[in-house]
């Protein structure tokens, strides 16, 4: 029988598959759930060693005879500070010891109580990674436990070997020393595959991806690809089955994308199903549409990978399998070398496309939905385009964004904070039009962005002012009565005085007709000096017509 504790089946279902048989267990009370677990079961060798300090030295000894993982175990307290020897030594010896300390809530951390000192970072620069696990209450936890033991028993022999941390605090009679339970939970190990596996013993995974009948690629945040390798992510949607969900950030414009932000905000949990991918591979930064919210609430349907050179753990979805340690570029080079012949007919990305089409091309009343759309029509297709967090970001992804432009945002973060300096230093060091479209919140907050001697005429900078948070009227915080008092941080500032004064050419808008004559002097690249066009709209009737229009979207969706 197995201890009751959620953290520690996991933890020991996970051990067993990683291969971590040999265990060196020293007394105590708070290891009770750990050490009484593992006599039980065969499949761990057991070794009795009292002195905590001598026992992490005779695991050292274990493991450079066995040339294999050793765990360690001990009771809180002090007796964890007595592996500090050992471990430092296991440390510069690539050793792979997995030291389990016991711990106690660590809510009740100086407030005196028994064999209680700060355990989760002990060994602060003598582990390869320090854990410290949840005390789990609900499934939110339990994933993060079972993410968090993977990357401790990943980390032990990546990129070199050595030792690592697992601290298990345990609530006193919260299960901690109940065995009732018959078997461990099945948790699957998170496998990390290097290029250099790839070409070694890549098979497999060529021969899993054909058998996906719908491959989601989730391309992010990116900087622009050159056309060779363009030709290689078209090549890759050519051979599999796959529709590539792209945005405006992601600065990628080839066969096999598909916008996703708009039908995202459309769908629901209940009408995603039919959508639903056997396989997410998640490449790149971050993006901003709900398409991540929609695969959480259906994750049991699907498997993850996820590419990154780091071979960083990056489980956005709750559903990690695979983690590729390989450039994207390199990831799809492989898969396309082994993927065979180019498929007749990819259903899936039909499948999307047709969707998609059914809800384009929204036409809007004057609003800076409408102030965007007729934006995006005049932006010149070799133009640098900036985009403030919150509204501005998520607006432009209604409009498909025409190849050339390339798109840059403070998504990595989703900060409003500095949009407008980065904007400024990057507009500084070339001769070509560069265009920010911010909103208010954004645009006071880093005002002093403008304040330099570097703002060229090549500037081109179009605030939204709707008077605060339009993001707020978004969600149920429009609901609250006082919602533009401080959430929404409503203002009636307006920053003509200021950017005239760092001189600017000064525009300003309150409806369609003067927004539509004053556009094209915006646009153009013949102004001597940089242009500023305020234009103003209302927070409150800009939501609503979104809001709206996604209604629209989702009975046209339920239609088709």
């Amino acid at each position: 029988m197995y201890t009751d504790n959620a953290s520690v089946q996991i933890l020991i279902s996970l051990l067993k598959r990683y291969g971590v048989k040999y265990a060196v267990l020293s007394p105590g009370s708070r290891n009770v759930p750990v050490v009484h677990s593992m006599e039980q079961d065969p499949y761990f060798k057991c070794y009795s060693i009292v002195d905590e300090r001598s026992a992490a030295y005779f695991a050292m000894g274990l493991a450079l005879e066995t040339k294999e993982p050793v765990l360690i175990s001990c009771t809180s307290g002090t007796a964890s500070a007595n592996y500090t020897s050992a471990i430092c030594e296991a440390f510069y010896q690539h050793l792979p010891l997995v030291v389990l300390t016991s711990d106690r809530n660590p809510y009740y951390l100086y407030q005196l109580e028994d064999q209680m000192i700060p355990q989760n970072q002990l060994y602060g620069g003598i582990c390869k990674k320090s854990v410290s696990l949840p005390i789990i209450k609900d499934e939110k936890d339990s994933w993060y436990c079972r993410r968090i033991v993977n990357e401790a028993l990943l980390e032990m022999n990546h990129h070199g070997s050595g030792p690592v941390h697992i601290n298990i605090p345990t609530e006193w009679g919260l299960f901690a020393q109940n065995f009732n339970t018959q078997a461990l939970p099945v948790v699957n190990p998170i496998g990390i595959i290097s290029l250099k596996e790839l070409y070694s013993s890549g098979i497999e995974m060529v021969n899993e991806l054909k058998n996906k009948k719908r491959i989601l690629v989730i391309y992010g945040q990116s900087l622009p690809v050159n056309k060779k390798e363009e030709q290689i992510i078209e090549r890759f949607a050519s051979k599999y089955n796959c529709a590539i969900a792209v945005e405006s950030i992601s600065n990628l414009h080839c066969k096999g994308c598909i916008e996703t932000y708009l039908i995202s905000q459309a769908l629901t949990k209940d009408t995603f199903k039919d959508y639903t991918p056997d396989l997410v591979i998640s490449v790149n930064g971050n993006y901003v549409s709900k398409i991540k919210n929609l695969l959480k609430n259906c994750r049991e349907s699907f498997e993850h990978w996820t590419v990154n050179e780091e071979g960083a753990i990056v489980d956005q979805f709750e559903k990690l399998t695979y983690v590729f340690e390989c450039s994207t570029m390199d990831f799809f080079k492989y898969f396309n070398e082994n993927g065979g012949d180019i498929i007749k007919k990819n259903e899936y990305l039909d499948f999307w496309k047709r969707k998609i089409k059914s809800i384009e091309n929204p036409e809007f009343p004057y609003s800076n939905n409408y102030v965007m759309k007729e934006f995006f029509k005049k932006l010149p297709k070799t133009s640098l385009l900036h985009l403030g967090n919150g509204m501005p970001v998520h607006i432009i992804q209604h409009f498909p964004l025409k190849k050339g432009i390339v798109s840059y945002c403070h998504s990595g973060t989703t900060t409003i904070d500095g949009s407008l300096s980065t904007f400024i230093g990057q507009a500084a060091l070339n001769n070509y039009l560069n265009f920010l479209f911010i909103g208010d919140l954004g645009f006071f907050y880093d005002m002093n962005g403008i304040w330099n001697r570097y703002v060229g005429k090549n500037v081109r900078i179009l605030l939204n002012n709707n008077e605060g948070g339009e993001t707020f009227h978004w969600n149920n915080a429009r609901e609250i009565d006082t919602v533009n008092l401080h959430t929404a941080a409503e203002h009636f500032a307006v920053a003509k005085g200021w950017v005239e004064s760092r001189g600017f050419k000064y525009l300003a808008a309150h409806n369609k007709e003067e927004f539509d004559t004053l556009l094209p002097e915006f646009m153009s690249k013949d102004i001597e000096g940089p242009v500023f066009f305020e234009v103003f709209t209302k927070k409150d009737t800009d939501a609503k017509i979104l809001l709206d229009y996604y209604e629209v979207c989702r009975m046209k969706l339920k239609n088709i």
